[in-house]
């Protein structure tokens, strides 16, 4: 992809999700923007808690690349073999580096690139991976890894590390949230869109359907359409009850001294 195209994709994206406070990741979001400024075969979320009770959370997108019909096996062999052979967490073992990576620069002596790892990454046309950790310590591995069959161009490499340093300010972001949350489990299951989280603070600002479609730059009946979803999914069925409903939910802040005004019009 063009980077001027690819930055400016991102530039949206990221003006998206600063609109209003984030109390999980948007990693689907996330994965398919990788996989389309750096035409990859797939991306996967991993948060692997090594020694922890909590549930590993592997997601792999395109949803429907089979990667070579090996999906299944990739999911499978990356929570039950991964922490003892993958290159990338081989590398952040030995060497306790903590910034992105390709397995084309894994020293020898770390991980053969020839074994294990490398006979189910072939036939998937994904011998060449990038990781951006976004946590990495004794009790978590949480990262994004791109993978497709060419290795990463220096240029490409570069925006990667860019695109690394953004995507841990957004991840220390969900957690400082999530920590003053009340319901931070129930906000996420929502499952909010970053532009009907965007409606939704201009709504609790005060603002009309029409100002806000001006402001975002779309049409009002869109903006009307964001509304109706969020009503569906927060379970309401006005404005105000919506705004109180993500208020409570730590999807907005609570107004502290002045009573909440919602544009009843629009």
């Amino acid at each position: 992809m063009e980077v001027g195209k690819a930055e400016r994709d991102w530039l949206e994206l990221v003006a998206d999700l600063l609109a209003t406070p984030l109390t999980r990741l948007p990693d689907e979001r996330i994965a398919l923007q990788l996989c389309e400024t750096f035409d990859l075969t797939g991306c996967s979320y991993n948060d692997l808690p090594a020694g922890s009770p909590d549930p590993a959370v592997l997601r792999l997108w395109p949803f429907d690349e089979k990667f070579g019909g090996h999906r299944g096996e990739l999911l499978e062999w990356t929570e039950q073999r991964a922490h003892l052979a993958h290159p990338l967490l081989l590398f952040y073992l030995h060497t306790g580096s903590r910034v992105p990576v390709q397995t084309v620069d894994v020293p020898r002596w770390i991980a053969d690139p020839d074994g294990e790892w490398s006979e189910l990454a072939k036939p998937a046309a994904s011998t060449h991976q990038l990781s951006l950790p976004l946590r990495l310590g004794p009790g978590t591995h949480r990262a994004f890894v791109m993978g497709r069959s060419e290795a990463f161009r220096p240029d490409e490499a570069r925006l990667a590390s860019l695109l690394w340093r953004l995507l841990t300010g957004l991840d220390r972001q969900v957690e400082a949230n999530n920590t003053t949350s009340p319901e931070p489990e129930a906000a996420a299951d929502l499952r909010l869109t970053p532009r009907e989280l965007a409606v939704l603070g201009l709504l609790a600002d005060g603002l009309t359907a029409a100002a806000i479609g001006h402001r975002l730059a779309i049409r009002e009946r869109t903006v009307h359409k964001h509304l109706e979803h969020t009503y569906a999914k927060l379970g309401v069925a006005d404005r105000l009850s919506a705004v109180l409903r993500a208020q409570h939910l730590g999807l907005l802040p609570r107004p502290e001294e002045a009573q909440l005004y919602v544009a009843r019009g629009g």
